[in-house]
């Protein structure tokens, strides 16, 4: 089953220390430079929402969004388009491209001090009510694809389980991993694993 949509989200480390407000000039500049590997669009600002999606930057395939659902600030990708061929691939694909916006912005030396995001505690979220539903046996139907990728990501054996059984939630999946390396070090492992022979 591939879904629709696939969202991953990296928490903040420090955020009390973070002015969501920066991310709006951050993420223009990422459009004007043309910094992505993808067709960027626009940047949305709905901070004015509580606990809402926050400064959203907009692209066709995939939005980068720093939101602070349930009270946890972090970076939220979107896969929003069916692109890949299976679910596993869609997966590799939003981790690798999360990965890169979060090493990014871990490197914007516009913020002071420094973003950190945390790697030992992710969620992945499924916004396809229809083909996912907030159900026990939906999880039965992407484990083993998320446990491959997982493994891809963090080299390793780690623990994760649905995470909001409350059917009106999507289905989301939290992931914990204690001792993770860092953003860059994921992101580096994983382009290794992908690669031939």
């Amino acid at each position: 089953m591939k879904p629709f949509r696939t969202q991953i989200k990296f928490y903040l480390e420090n955020p009390d220390s973070v002015d969501v407000a920066q991310f709006g000039a951050v993420f223009q500049r990422w459009i004007q430079q043309t910094l992505l590997k993808e067709l960027i669009i626009d940047v949305a600002d709905y901070r004015h929402v509580f606990e809402g999606p926050g400064v959203i930057l907009i692209g066709h395939a995939s939005d980068y969004a720093i939101e602070s659902r349930e009270g946890r600030l972090g970076l939220t990708y979107t896969r929003k388009r069916q692109i890949e061929p299976n679910l596993q691939t869609q997966l590799r694909t939003s981790f690798e491209l999360a990965l890169a916006a979060a090493e990014m912005l871990e490197a914007e030396e516009s913020f002071s001090p420094r973003l950190k995001f945390r790697t030992d505690e992710i969620e992945i979220r499924f916004p396809d009510r229809l083909n996912l539903p907030n159900k026990p046996e939906t999880f039965d139907l992407v484990k083993d694809d998320l446990a491959a990728v997982l493994a891809e990501v963090y080299g390793g054996v780690l623990n994760f389980a649905p995470s909001a059984p409350d059917p009106r939630h999507l289905f989301s999946v939290a992931v914990h991993h204690e001792g993770a390396a860092g953003v860059s070090d994921l992101l580096r492992q994983l382009q290794g694993s992908a690669q031939p022979g």
